[in-house]
């Protein structure tokens, strides 16, 4: 699902063994008996007629996590959450869906706002052998967002010392920095997601080539990866990244080769099968696509030599599969996962994935989906035509 970054807000606590609601100070964190947890919305605000994932992170304040530089994340939670608007008491509430996200104490509420205001967001947490507990926070909600508004992205990607002689065929190295848009400042440290501080996702202009990599960092913030591209021309380069205690950032420029021309066609084609080895994938949505709204989109997997469903693949990078979902400007990008629960994982045991995709305007999408089975990650492409007015 699709990360944020923090937002200040008002929170409130209580546990089941205390009555009384224990008023937190101005700011995004709950404490609860030796617990903590921290709302993540985007800095930009909240915006009304938007359906968004948001989340928040657990953590237990009594145990450190080397790895993760930090209170140990709690993992395991059930939470249930209920929204409400205080200042309209008789408007319906409404009981959006939480679920955990890839890393132990991370979790997301999935929301929708049907008009601007201040709004309450209730959770009922059970903790494993430790009890439920109530946490409660306040968030302001804008009015709906302008069509023609530009949002401002907290952090930019820059490609560093890119050579002119970069050519098509031979390996070059791709060295890359995150910088926070407002400080010019190069960012350094970095929470794990699913397994990786970055995800590198390449294409071509044309979206009909893709590359799913993970370089490494050095001590002054630089990101290395040798990549060998294979045709002259213009390539997206997107930064899956989640800057500490910031929440994942999806960040986009782009690089230029020479050399030998494309053999593949730029044709943007649309197609719901794919087929890599013996991996074949059939791609459709549970609900009709709405602009702006969440859908479900689902991949069946079958082994073509007996016809028979693949459910034997196993998790990569902490999930059931990726998908990456690239609208044909460049920029529009979402990198899903499925839901880790009792139903997809028996679901995914059939040979039956969901990914939670959401189309922010009409086009075509290109749609890369990746499995681990037999001993190899397949990525299974598919092309879907998105229409209608945005919502």
């Amino acid at each position: 699902m699709i990360q944020f970054a923090l937002l200040s807000a008002l929170a409130l606590s209580s546990a089941t063994n205390n009555a009384s609601l224990q008023k937190e100070q101005l700011g995004h964190i709950a404490n609860f008996g030796k617990y903590q947890a921290v709302l993540r919305v985007p800095e930009e605000g909240l915006y009304a007629g938007e359906e968004i994932d948001v989340e928040f992170r657990v953590v237990d304040t009594t145990q450190k996590d080397a790895v993760e530089n930090g209170f140990k994340g709690v993992g395991g939670i059930t939470a249930t959450a209920k929204l409400t608007m205080p200042s309209m008491p008789g408007m319906p509430s409404a009981s959006p869906k939480v679920h955990r996200e890839g890393v132990p104490g991370d979790y997301g509420i999935e929301l929708f706002f049907p008009h601007g205001g201040d709004y309450r967001i209730d959770l009922d947490l059970k903790i494993p052998n430790a009890g439920t507990y109530k946490i409660s926070f306040l968030v302001d909600v804008k009015d709906e967002r302008p069509s023609n508004s530009v949002k401002a992205k907290p952090y930019k990607l820059e490609v560093v010392d890119w050579p002119t002689t970069a050519e098509a065929g031979k390996p070059v190295e791709l060295k890359l920095k995150v910088v926070e848009s407002k400080s010019g400042d190069v960012v350094k440290t970095f929470d794990i997601a699913h397994e990786k501080y970055f995800h590198l996702l390449l294409t071509s202009k044309d979206l009909n080539w893709f590359l799913h990599e993970h370089p490494e960092m050095d001590e002054n913030g630089v990101w290395t990866i040798p990549v060998t591209f294979p045709a002259a021309g213009s390539y997206w380069v997107h930064g899956d990244v989640a800057p500490k205690d910031k929440g994942s950032q999806l960040l986009t420029t782009k690089v230029s080769v020479t050399g030998k021309p494309q053999e593949w066609s730029s044709k943007h084609e649309l197609s719901n099968i794919s087929v890599v080895g013996k991996m074949k994938g059939l791609l459709s949505t549970l609900e009709p696509i709405e602009i702006g709204k969440k859908t479900t989109l689902q991949v069946k997997l079958f082994n073509t030599d007996n016809g028979m469903p693949i459910g034997d693949t196993v998790p990569w990078l902490g999930a059931a599969g990726h998908m990456m979902i690239f609208h044909t400007d460049g920029v529009t990008v979402v990198h899903s996962h499925p839901a880790e629960d009792e139903e997809n994982n028996a679901l995914v045991k059939k040979g039956i994935v969901r990914f939670t995709g959401r189309f922010p305007k009409e086009g075509f999408y290109k749609v890369y989906a990746q499995f681990d089975w037999d001993g190899e990650i397949r990525t299974l492409s598919f092309g879907i035509q998105v229409k209608g007015a945005s919502k």
